[in-house]
């Protein structure tokens, strides 16, 4: 009873922070502008799941609900945006998790890269079938891989970071 008190406990704190951190990214300015392009940062909360084993479940529905809950807040619900993130929040949960558990030869920099990289790219398949309807705005992946790599960068550091300061156990589902 005590360890799943705890697992929801830590599960409600991650998404709550990456909550907190979508909406306020939602208001930072790029330093050039991309249309759709967002800084990321609320996906180090994700990369915290993926390695402290929440497990695959929890962290999609960490990705679900900051996604949700944040664009509630920014007043993005349901829109081209929010379909977007959610895109990319899918995927790169999928694809973090993925790479975390087929080996051992990424590091967390190599999760949160990989993350990034699917994110962006989930992203403009979107905005591509959906919101512009043409595969012209192929044309912003390397701007997005160039910003996604940067904060891929921030976001490891800050998860190593966490990782060094807080013992965190190991919680099995």
């Amino acid at each position: 009873m005590v360890k799943k008190v705890k697992s929801i406990s830590y599960i409600s704190i991650l998404t709550a922070l990456a909550t907190g951190i979508y909406y306020v990214e939602a208001f930072l300015p790029m330093p050039i502008p991309v249309p759709g392009a967002r800084w990321g940062f609320s996906n180090f909360p994700l990369i915290l799941s993926v390695v402290s084993g929440v497990g695959l479940r929890n962290t999609l529905y960490i990705a679900l609900l900051k996604t949700i809950l944040g664009s509630l807040l920014s007043g993005r619900f349901l829109s081209p945006m929010f379909w977007m993130g959610l895109g990319g929040a899918i995927s790169s949960a999928i694809t973090m998790f993925l790479a975390f558990k087929s080996t051992d030869k990424f590091g967390i920099l190599g999760i949160s890269e990989i993350g990034a990289f699917f994110s962006n790219f989930i992203q403009l398949i979107i905005a591509a079938l959906l919101i512009v309807k043409s595969w012209n705005i192929f044309w912003y992946f390397p701007y997005m891989l160039f910003f996604g790599i940067i904060t891929a960068f921030i976001n490891a550091t800050i998860t190593n970071y966490i990782l060094r300061s807080v013992k965190l156990d190991k919680l099995k589902y």
